[in-house]
This record gives C-alpha cells, sequence and structure tokens, in this order.
C-alpha cells in the first residue's frame, strides 16, 4: 500500500533552484499554473504522471486531476483524466478505483486507497453539477456507498476511515492515515448520500488531530495505528510528520475548520523551527528535523494556515504563483490545492 515517497534531495535542489521558476502573474496567474500542469503531468489520453515516484499513476493523482480541472472549468482535460481514470483504474470488484498504476505494467496493486476514492467521488459530484451530467452524479454515489460501507468502521476513537480495504485492520487495532480524511469534500459527499456517517468523520478526524500529537512540535505521524489503550507509531511504516501529513492542516483550513488550537502545531513549527524553508519531515517521536526542506508546495500549505490565523486577520494569502523548472507532480498539486482552498474561503 502506498507511502509518499519523495526522491532524497530533491527539496534541495528545487530550494537551490528558486530563482529560475516559472513565474504567473497575479491576474491570470490561476489559469497559467493550470496550462503549466496540464503540460508537465497531463498526458494526451488523461494520465497524471507522478514525476516524483518513477512516473507511476495513482487514484490520488487521477483524482487532484480531475478536482483542478472542474475547478478551472476545462471539461475538455476533466473528460480526458476521467475516462483514463475508468479505462485503467476501475478494474476491481466494488465501485472504488485500483490505487496503483506503472508504465509498461499497468495496474500493479488493485488495493484502492480510500483519499483517491474520496477525491475522485468529490470530484464527480461537482463537476456533475458544473457540466449537469446525471451520470456522474450516479458514479458518485455509488462510490461514497461503497467507501461508507467498506471503509468506515466504528472504534473508541469514533468512526475510522480505513486508508484502503485490504491490509490496514491488525488484532490489536486499525493503521489510518489522517490525512485522507478529506473535511472539505464531507459536506458534498453527504449530499448526494445522506449518512451520519460523514459528520461523524469529521468528528472522529478532528478528534485525531487533536490526540495524535508527537514530539515536541506536537505534530500528527503520516501513518498513525489506532488501538484499544491508545495510539501509537508502531504501523509498520516509518514514524514521521511529512509528505502525507502536510494535507492535515490543508484538507482543515479548506474546510474552514482552523481554529488556532487545531492548527497552531503546523504553524508554530514552520515559526519557529529555526529554519527556512521549514524541513519535509520530522522524526517521531524525538522530532528530529529531516535534511530536506519542504517542497513549494508545502511551503504554500504554511502559507494558507498562517493567512487564517487570527494574529493576521485582514492579512492577504500570498499565493502560489510559480512553478520550478524540475519541480515534482507532488508538489505542483499541493501548491495549486492550496491556492483553490483560498480561493474558495473568500466566496
Amino acid at each position: 500500500m502506498k507511502a509518499r515517497t519523495i526522491l532524497h534531495g530533491i527539496g534541495c535542489v528545487l530550494w537551490a533552484g528558486l530563482a529560475m521558476r516559472v513565474p504567473a502573474n497575479a491576474a491570470g496567474g490561476q489559469e497559467a499554473l493550470w496550462s503549466i500542469f496540464k503540460e508537465r503531468f497531463v498526458t494526451p489520453e488523461g494520465r497524471i504522471v507522478d514525476t516524483g515516484n518513477g512516473g507511476i499513476s495513482h487514484s490520488e493523482g487521477q483524482g487532484y486531476g480531475l478536482i483542478l480541472a472542474e475547478a478551472h472549468r476545462d471539461l475538455d482535460t476533466f473528460e480526458r483524466i476521467w475516462t483514463w481514470t475508468k479505462s485503467n483504474l476501475a478494474c476491481r470488484d466494488d465501485a472504488l478505483f485500483a490505487w496503483r498504476w506503472e508504465p509498461g505494467s499497468g495496474v500493479t496493486d488493485k488495493n484502492d486507497a480510500s483519499d483517491g476514492d474520496l477525491l475522485i467521488a468529490w470530484a464527480l459530484v461537482r463537476a456533475a453539477d458544473a457540466w449537469d451530467r446525471p451520470a456522474w452524479r450516479e458514479r458518485a454515489i455509488r462510490i461514497a456507498r461503497t467507501i461508507r460501507e467498506n471503509l468506515c468502521q466504528d472504534s473508541s476513537y469514533g468512526i475510522l476511515l480505513s486508508p484502503g480495504k485490504d491490509g490496514f485492520h491488525r488484532d490489536e487495532g486499525s493503521v489510518v492515515n489522517l490525512s485522507y480524511w478529506l473535511f472539505p469534500a464531507f459536506p458534498e459527499i453527504a449530499e448526494i448520500d445522506p449518512s451520519p456517517t460523514w459528520e461523524a468523520l469529521t468528528r472522529s478526524g478532528i478528534g485525531l488531530v487533536q490526540k495524535a500529537r508527537f514530539s515536541n512540535w506536537e505534530l500528527p505521524p503520516d501513518w498513525l495505528a489506532v488501538e484499544a489503550n491508545g495510539l501509537s507509531l508502531e504501523t509498520g511504516y516509518e514514524p514521521v510528520y511529512g509528505y502525507n501529513a502536510i494535507r492535515v492542516p490543508l484538507h482543515l483550513a479548506w474546510a474552514s475548520i482552523d481554529s488556532d488550537e487545531l492548527l497552531a502545531p503546523f504553524r508554530n513549527f514552520n515559526r519557529d523551527a529555526g529554519v527556512l524553508p521549514p524541513r519535509a519531515t520530522v522524526a517521531l517521536p524525538s522530532g528530529k528535523l529531516g535534511e530536506s526542506p519542504a517542497l513549494p508546495g508545502m511551503q504554500a500549505i504554511y502559507r494558507l494556515i498562517a493567512w487564517r490565523s487570527a494574529e493576521n486577520s485582514g492579512a492577504r494569502y500570498l499565493p502560489y504563483l510559480s512553478i520550478a523548472p524540475d519541480e515534482p507532480y507532488y508538489s505542483v498539486s499541493l501548491g495549486l490545492l492550496a491556492n483553490l482552498a483560498a480561493n474558495e474561503r473568500n466566496r
């Protein structure tokens, strides 16, 4: 099952090359960035290429591409991405999607990833409304119901969202990934699949973010073991706050769940770590900083949550407006999503 991997040192290369970044002016900046995203990461067939992970594709990437295409009202690109996704990842016996596809091999892991499933369902809901496509809404309903019925389970911490259908349940508890709690999507998905589960997921996710605080920075891990006797870092994955967990503050702020208490650990880390830019990873529970700097898209998320803080009330969000020549898919995606989250907060 997936764990976000970035080539060692790529963050250093990107930081050193900031002067070479491709700028986009504020007026037409978002459309310019979307054009660059499509040119670099979207194949003519609609496959989103993860350039930081050996050129593979995955349901997360397809979901991000769909969300961004709808946000830019780019029907042609949306249809191409959705067609490739259906043709290549909808190969399971249920309504969910295989998470990993590799060039030359096709699907190499048919297990699903619930963040990708949720992103695709959410994008289809939005696109069905934007372009009056009832079939997309019906497909989203099927995906949402399957997630609710197969990936959500009760625990002493509330409803848990399994990262995938297989491989995350153990005798002592479950392994979860808090960045898979897609807070801004839950209310919209609840409209097509009326169930108290979606609101319960919001509550459980907030509760886990409040409790899963490790190291002097009080940061959540990328992967978390939820057991009857407490929360643990014993997951089988590297115990770090990093490329996965950076999406937790993004999702909270996007959903307007951005109290100072919830976002303070992320803001404090960004402000007080003593190095600029902040490091991409923090070892847990030691708090030791990793070597690579945060990717530009990760830094955009820190700017987003700083903008939403009480002490910066009235300040302007500093958007992600340029892309480095070798900046990988994941960083650019996070930057564009931070901009989208800020834009939707301003509506």
